[in-house]
């Protein structure tokens, strides 16, 4: 009997947690703070991982911090919008989570350039993969292969941002989500 009463609970258990993990997203997804971060030419389709769209964001290198992370390490960058454009900026980066909604957390994608007199490093964000039904990912991945090519175009990802995570909830052409216009 008292076999049974632990395996409930241990199923109680993991549909708890499991319901603490939905009701994170869902709440990262509709209060998290709102950065649009602009793509560039991005790596398309990859036949081993599946229907999904690997994004190449336009801001992904920031100035080389004191603790020099090593390859794939995460860390985080805090964003802020840029007063012209609206589209995100890396300002700041820090080991630990500093607390507010502006924090992202980040890897480091292994490498550096030096940009003038500054080294900059350049890292990655979690969520570059941008996942969209199996029916409109041929349109899509052309729409933006496309509209990335095109100077004249603007292409930017919306993330959502809350303590530190992020959810990436749509990706868009001139203003025009990209689910619809695969369409």
């Amino acid at each position: 009997m008292w076999a049974k009463r632990l395996l409930w609970l241990v199923a109680l258990l993991q549909l708890l947690f499991l319901g603490g993990l939905l009701y994170d997203y869902e709440k990262t997804k509709t209060e998290g703070a709102l950065f649009r971060l602009e793509l560039q030419m991005y790596d398309p389709y990859d036949m081993f991982r599946g229907n999904y769209m690997a994004l190449n964001f336009k801001e992904n290198r920031i100035k080389m911090p004191v603790f020099n992370p090593r390859w794939d390490e995460k860390f985080y960058v805090k964003l802020v919008r840029n007063p012209k454009t609206g589209f995100a900026l890396p300002k700041q980066v820090s080991l630990k989570y500093n607390g507010g909604d502006d924090w992202v957390e980040v890897r480091n994608s292994g490498g550096s350039v030096v940009d003038n007199a500054d080294t900059l490093l350049l890292f990655s964000f979690m969520q570059d993969r941008f996942f969209i039904s199996e029916s409109k990912v041929k349109k899509a991945d052309e729409a933006l292969r496309k509209a990335t090519a095109d100077s004249s175009k603007r292409c930017w990802a919306e993330m959502r941002v809350r303590n530190g995570t992020a959810i990436l909830t749509d990706v868009k052409i001139d203003g025009k989500s990209l689910k619809d216009l695969a369409n």
